[in-house]
């Protein structure tokens, strides 16, 4: 992750903080975001399953 866009998700994810928000929520809402953006960044690389595939290596994984 670029600090550009590390600077954009902080900003975004202070602009929610309430008296509430844990430290931990925060780290979580930036690790949901990086996940997002690196998922994003798979599928422009065509690193992709189809439906049809994710069944199949699904019932592999729950042997």
């Amino acid at each position: 992750m670029s600090s550009e866009k590390l600077k954009e998700y902080l900003l975004q994810i202070a602009d929610n903080v309430q008296e509430s928000t844990k430290l931990d929520d925060i780290y979580d809402q930036l690790a949901l975001l990086a996940d997002i953006e690196e998922s994003e960044e798979q599928e422009k690389r065509g690193e992709v399953l189809t439906h049809a595939e994710v069944v199949s290596k699904s019932k592999e994984w729950l042997k």
